[in-house]
């Protein structure tokens, strides 16, 4: 058996070193080295996202919050979900059935207070449908509130007025101001 000669056999260490340098920087490169453009998934400031948004709270004496939405983001640090295109059913502990939805909501998720806005459309379980362009409700004082414009139709009358509250125990309804009516 023949030895490689002095040339041959420092061409293949040679070759091996390259071969060996080249797949370690190959390597480094592509474990070790932190990817220089990430993409950030959500803001820094958003706590989660979610889309699809599904929703139910049980209360006191069986009252029930479902929400949905179309996406949902939640912020920690301020208590607050934040809704694109909502949809909103309360039913109360009397059994009373409200269903609001609008394109843009948020919550106070310490005090379960709300607003929505745009496109806001109240519906009740009499059958009764509100619109106006933003709304309020406050969970400890059981009421829907706004001071824009309103609109309110049920079978027997249409109402428009600036200002509505209503409560939601009782069922009273107060119409701030210029008040108009048409009875059917």
């Amino acid at each position: 058996m023949k030895l490689p000669t002095k040339a041959k056999l420092i061409s293949i260490l040679l070759i091996i070193f390259v071969v060996i340098t080249v797949a370690a920087l190959v390597i480094k490169n592509n474990i070790y080295d932190k990817p220089q453009n990430i993409i950030k998934i959500l803001p820094d400031h958003v706590d989660l996202q979610i889309k699809d948004f599904n929703y139910t709270e049980v209360g006191e004496a069986n009252s029930k919050w479902e929400v949905k939405a179309d996406s949902a983001k939640y912020f920690k640090k301020e208590n607050m979900a934040v809704f694109e295109r909502v949809k909103i059913k309360l039913t109360t502990n009397e059994g009373k059935v409200f269903t609001m939805t609008g394109d843009k909501g948020q919550m106070n998720t310490e005090k379960k207070d709300l607003q929505i806005k745009g496109n806001v459309v109240i519906v009740t379980d009499k059958g009764e449908r509100f619109t106006t362009d933003y709304l309020n409700f406050s969970d400890a004082e059981k009421k829907v509130y706004t001071d824009a414009s309103v609109a309110m139709e049920n079978k027997k009358m249409k109402i428009k007025g600036t200002g509505l509250t209503l409560y939601i125990k009782t069922g009273e309804l107060n119409l701030a101001s210029v008040v108009k009516a048409k009875i059917n």
